[in-house]
């Protein structure tokens, strides 16, 4: 295998593409120890194919290149005739390096991507379908949450894997001094909420909006009401009893959180809940590698609450891409499907990332969950699969939206999150703006 590294960054940019916008929560965490690097454990047998295979990742951890690395030994030990050549292309980069290898014809076979660029890159010529690999794999695999935020017309343009589903965390060691129970609906959560403030010692939620990808919060809120950006015919839905009542929800989750911490970054955030200042945060499931023996039974976590019919909370994974115009295509199919067999994808799971959880729905299996890496936070674990069920991919809340490139170009879900709760305008005056705003760009 030949690997390059082209340059290392810190955190995520934010980042839009023709029929599409992405953004994307930092998720950066503590590495674990790597992991020995046997043989696969089901590796199938040598098929006789020949060549090389160029495959383009994102992330620099240590844990990400080297369970990427054991894949291509792997992949390459099962089949001696190809060669593997991986390289790290990062975050913010990658799309401009594809467009403008695109352009000169110069592209992998596979490249990673996240975000609305798993159906853009589709829609802006420069991926092909996926949709056969995805069946041959096996469509009932995967979590219905991933699949649905990226189909266009039942068209799928990439193949997702792992991802970074967003649930609430909480302090359980205050909620068994105060006798709480982990709710199950918006009104119990912020009665909860209420119970665990103790300004200025303690905080009863943590909510940021500091950059472009730290509007989750507000989407989550918008998706768990009913309410929506872009209805079913694509159409702008914001003017309704749900949007006010999300909104007014989002609101009064500002009063409980730290003076200046819709400034913060996400991960200043995150030291504020490992410290103790505050009770509750909604982030994914890569915090949970932050936890210790030592620290690990103060915390708890409960799926975001959901009106009856709405949907759930923010969800964000990595798809496999293969080019329009790779040059092995059959190649990256094959490496991609020798990836996803259950017993592969069982060890790359295991090497990985901890917080990286599957995006198949059959691989949240004893073995994955107990494995030594992860069965000290297995209970965040699972509980993002069952967050990423019903997931909702941010680009919009009945599938992608080809208008979701405007949220992105006029800043829109930022500005009403800063209106709502550092402005404090009420609902219904950030809802004029917001129509304003909108409908001069659409």
């Amino acid at each position: 295998m030949t690997k390059k590294t082209v340059s290392r960054r810190d955190f995520v940019k934010a980042t839009a593409l023709g029929g599409g916008a992405i953004v994307l929560a930092a998720c950066a965490a503590p590495a674990a120890p790597e992991a020995a690097a046997p043989a696969p454990t089901s590796a199938p047998a040598a098929t006789g194919m020949t060549g090389t295979v160029e495959t383009w990742s994102p992330d620099t951890r240590d844990d990400a290149l080297a369970s990427e690395k054991w894949w291509d030994e792997a992949f390459m030990k099962a089949n001696p005739g190809v060669e593997v050549k991986q390289l790290t292309v990062p975050y913010g980069d990658d799309t401009a390096k594809l467009t403008a290898g695109h352009a000169a014809g110069q592209v992998p076979d596979i490249i990673w991507a996240y975000g609305d660029f798993l159906y853009s890159y589709g829609l802006d010529g420069l991926g092909r379908p996926t949709t056969d690999l995805i069946d041959e794999i096996g469509r009932k695999r995967f979590l219905q949450g991933a699949l649905d935020g990226i189909a266009v017309n039942d068209v799928y343009y990439s193949v997702p894997f792992v991802g970074f589903p967003f649930f609430i965390y909480y302090r359980k060691d205050i909620y068994e001094e105060k006798g709480l129970t982990p709710p199950t609906t918006h009104e119990e959560l912020l009665k909860n909420i209420a119970a665990t403030h103790n300004p200025p010692d303690r905080f009863g939620y943590v909510l940021t909006n500091q950059a472009i990808s730290d509007t989750w919060g507000l989407k989550t809120a918008m998706w768990t009401h009913g309410a929506y950006y872009f209805d079913e015919k694509d159409e702008l839905a914001l003017d309704r009893p749900e949007t006010l009542a999300a909104w007014t929800f989002y609101k009064e989750l500002g009063k409980y959180s730290p003076p200046g911490s819709m400034t913060q970054s996400d991960m200043e955030s995150r030291a504020l809940m490992l410290d103790g200042k505050v009770a509750h945060m909604f982030t994914t499931t890569s915090f949970s590698a932050g936890f210790t023996p030592e620290n690990i039974g103060k915390y708890g976590g409960f799926l975001f609450p959901s009106k009856p019919g709405a949907k759930g909370a923010s969800l964000d994974f990595y798809g496999m891409i293969i080019p329009s115009k790779a040059k092995r295509p059959d190649l990256a199919a094959n490496m991609i499907k020798f990836l996803l067999d259950p017993a592969n994808f069982q060890e790359y799971l295991a090497r990985t990332v901890v917080g990286w959880v599957p995006m198949l729905q059959d691989m949240y299996t004893d073995q994955y969950l107990n494995n030594s890496r992860i069965a000290l936070v297995k209970e965040f674990v699972d509980m993002g699969g069952k967050a990423a069920a019903n997931g909702v991919v941010g680009s919009g809340y009945f599938g992608p939206s080809k208008k979701a490139s405007v949220l992105i170009s006029t800043d829109i879900e930022k500005q009403i999150g800063d209106r709502l709760v550092i402005n404090d305008e009420s609902p219904k005056d950030v809802l004029k703006f917001a129509l304003d705003t909108l409908n001069a760009e659409l």
